[in-house]
């Protein structure tokens, strides 16, 4: 079990509760025109879907000799890059699977396509999940993809065993992209991939961060990588929204996320 009250704990989860974007309900239901879908899921696709399994290994090319974290990391990477675990196939492969449900083709997800599109926020985000996975403390790089990137809104009830994410069937069948969108459920892989190891890797995510950081300095590093990544996380999306042209409704969205101080 993951301790909830622990300090570290506590503030990531604050972190977390606000990583939902007021643009989100509007990819829960029916309205969004094919344009504005090949914006969203071209930017998420860039910014960190394809480039994922390389983030991880970069993080564990800077782990120290520490079996528990470097296996946890190694076996993340190896479903990521192959769909070994779940015996599908490499994510970024089950993405673009999903896309061409959509009636997507593939050309328009390669780079000559996309780069041109990006958004300049979506760039920066990039380019910082880039640089972070990279950078010391390890932890902090760990934290920031496995527990930020990887995880949601629901962490914090997922962790207290309030929430149980879908899997199989019911998954797909309730997925927006399916009801409203009309992608058939063959090409729903990628939510029957991360419906069969992601409750495996939230768990494995905390213990990593949890179990190796001690030093007050390294965990407010961590903290404060992740409330970075939080501002950045939002800006990204907002940047998304504008160019498909969604507007905010100030009256039935809640307000931007309040980033605090992790030394409080």
């Amino acid at each position: 079990m993951i301790p909830l009250s622990h300090p570290t704990v506590d503030r990531l989860l604050a972190i977390m509760d606000q990583k939902h974007h007021w643009a989100w309900p509007s990819f829960t239901r029916p309205g969004l025109s094919r344009a504005q879908l090949l914006v969203h899921f071209r930017h998420e696709y860039a910014t960190y879907v394809r480039d994922f399994p390389v983030l991880l290994a970069r993080v564990l090319g800077q782990v120290p000799d520490l079996i528990d974290v470097r296996r946890a990391l190694a076996e993340n990477i190896y479903e990521e890059q192959t769909g070994g675990l779940s015996k599908s196939a490499p994510h970024p492969e089950l993405f673009l699977r999903m896309m061409e449900g959509l009636g997507f083709a593939r050309a328009q997800f390669e780079d000559k396509a996309i780069e041109p599109e990006l958004h300049a926020s979506a760039r920066t985000y990039r380019d910082w999940l880039r640089t972070k996975s990279i950078e010391a403390p390890w932890q902090a790089a760990t934290a920031l993809l496995t527990i930020f990137v990887e995880g949601s809104v629901n962490e914090r009830s997922e962790l207290a065993g309030t929430y149980t994410r879908a899997k199989g069937d019911a998954a797909v069948m309730r997925h927006p992209l399916v009801v409203h969108y009309g992608c058939p459920p063959e090409a729903m892989h990628l939510v029957r991939a991360h419906g069969d190891v992601e409750g495996g890797h939230r768990g494995d995510a905390w213990r990593m961060v949890l179990d190796h950081t001690h030093d007050d300095a390294v965990a407010k590093t961590v903290v404060d990588t992740c409330m970075d990544g939080l501002a950045r996380w939002h800006r990204y999306r907002d940047g998304v929204a504008e160019l498909m042209g969604l507007v905010r409704d100030t009256a039935t969205t809640a307000p931007p996320p309040v980033v605090a101080s992790a030394s409080r």
